[in-house]
């Protein structure tokens, strides 16, 4: 049986009800008039960089990243897991591998949007009504084969759970929340909103981060190598220059495990080098199947989960003295982190890139569409 078969196998259950998914979107992105819904939150986030590859960066919306620092052993069950869920993995892998090379590659403009959300560091409100905001934001990047780019962001917040909706209710349901003003010239108020929030369009020319230390133009990116044994020993000797010295083979499989994930969810690579970097994934330690599965919106997928070990993350500083949310950070120790991508692979998508520390969420970017396309650079929508 060839691997198409055994993923058509692994996704043969029927689709979720059309309401249920009507019913996700609306936990997830809310009403377009900002009426916050009494239902479970997303996930907490703290999403990694979309310009960034396992490392910390201040990208505008994605705003924080997950650094492997310290290696670690096993998987989030507690072991290498058996050889049939490698299997599983390496076939779902391998399949999205096959689709990849054939993505198509016309369109002006290399497009990525996401979509995450975070709890706000600090409480709102007044006296008894206090609450705490979740804040959500959709990301999106268009680049040019120029290396002409462009970044859009979305940002608004809504109560984080039903009790502080309540709360908020109480406290006249204040659709603004202003801290200050950003350390800009000239400064501008740095203020929350309800949807549909605030949005910005900002035109550059900017290389992509492919490992602390190291940023690739649009037209390097496309140079990578396209064979998998030859894409993962560039990915180690980047590893090795980059680690400190006395960095271990575990700890640099774990950084060129989350750069071979990254490059398949956020970089503009070529079809041939994604094909790549899933073919050099399933042969990666410490990757394992948990299965059929469903992202936040009920979209059905595999789910693929990579061991990162031990290490530090890194959380957002004082949103008012950092200008805005995420412009400074500070490191904190995590347990074992386990990173989860939610891959189609009948289309070769990641529709999710989910971070759990311990077992606890950490954060969750849904992956809401990426490829070529024509469609000019503008401010992002609400989903």
């Amino acid at each position: 049986m060839d691997e198409m078969s055994m993923v058509r196998r692994l996704l043969a259950e029927p689709p979720p009800d059309p309401h249920v998914v009507a019913q996700g979107r609306e936990r997830l992105f809310g009403s377009p008039t900002g009426a916050a819904p009494v239902t479970r939150p997303l996930r907490r986030a703290a999403p990694r960089s979309a310009l960034a590859l396992g490392v910390t960066s201040a990208a505008a919306a994605a705003a924080m990243a997950v650094t492997t620092l310290v290696p670690g052993v096993g998987t989030s069950s507690g072991g290498q897991g058996p050889a049939t869920t490698e299997r599983s993995a390496r076939t779902v892998l391998l399949a999205a591998a096959a689709r990849a090379e054939s993505a198509p590659t016309t369109g002006t403009y290399w497009h990525l949007r996401t979509m995450s959300a975070t709890n706000s560091p600090q409480r709102f409100g007044h006296g008894g009504n206090r609450y705490t905001l979740e804040r959500l934001w959709v990301h999106e990047e268009w680049a040019m084969r120029n290396g002409q780019a462009w970044s859009g962001d979305r940002n608004w917040v809504r109560p984080a759970t039903p009790a502080d909706q309540a709360a908020w209710r109480r406290d006249g349901a204040p659709n603004t929340w202003c801290m200050g003003e950003t350390d800009t010239q000239p400064p501008k108020p740095n203020c929350l909103r309800t949807a549909p929030g605030t949005a910005f369009l900002t035109k550059d020319y900017f290389p992509f981060e492919v490992s602390e230390g190291l940023q690739l133009t649009f037209r390097q990116l496309r140079r990578l190598p396209a064979n998998p044994g030859a894409l993962r020993a560039w990915l180690v000797a980047d590893a090795r220059r980059h680690l400190d010295r006395s960095a271990g083979a575990a700890v640099v499989d774990q950084n060129v495990a989350a750069e071979l994930a990254d490059l398949l969810v956020y970089l503009p690579v070529p079809p041939g080098v994604r094909a790549a970097a899933y073919r050099a994934l399933a042969d990666m330690p410490h990757v394992t199947s948990i299965g059929p599965t469903r992202d936040e919106l009920g979209r059905a997928g595999v789910g693929i989960e990579i061991a990162e070990g031990r290490g530090w993350i890194a959380v957002p500083g004082d949103p008012v003295r950092c200008r805005g949310e995420y412009r400074c950070h500070r490191a904190a120790p995590a347990s074992n982190i386990t990173r989860t991508l939610i891959i189609d692979p009948g289309t070769s998508h990641v529709l999710a890139d989910e971070t759990t520390i311990g077992k606890s969420a950490y954060s969750d970017t849904l992956i809401l569409g990426t490829g070529w396309t024509n469609e000019k650079p503008h401010k992002p929508a609400l989903p």
